[in-house]
């Protein structure tokens, strides 16, 4: 599934993490390396970072930096809209919510995985 609007969005994600299992480790890596593999394709996207968490509601957490000269929150939240790179859940069904958060803006993704298992996950982008 596409973007979505926030209540969907955490209802979805609520129920993945209420009633699943977080994906193996081993799942976990190579995705993680292909969804930065893709933000790369996005010109205006820098990633800096990238970590596990233990809580359940964000596996995995990526931090970037806007480097496009259009830092209207909008256009960042477009460019991330029209990039994110839900095809790298293979198997999966997946939603992700992309919003201003405080200055910045953050997008939350969730993708439930056969046998109740599921990966969630955050990236915050800053300007």
């Amino acid at each position: 599934m596409p973007h979505t609007k926030k209540p969907s969005f955490e209802h979805f994600r609520s129920s993945l993490v209420g009633n699943g299992k977080p994906l193996a480790e081993k799942f976990i890596v190579p995705i993680q390396a292909s969804i930065v593999s893709r933000l790369d394709d996005i010109k205006d996207v820098l990633v800096q970072k990238v970590r596990r968490q233990g809580h359940k509601e964000t596996l995995v957490e990526f931090s970037a930096t806007w480097v496009g000269m259009d830092t209207e929150v909008s256009s960042i939240v477009s460019a991330l809209k029209r990039g994110w790179p839900e095809d790298v859940f293979e198997n999966g069904e997946s939603m992700f919510y992309v919003d201003r958060f405080e200055e910045n803006v953050l997008l939350q993704f969730a993708v439930k995985y056969p046998e109740d298992r599921y990966l969630t996950g955050r990236l915050l982008v800053t300007r």
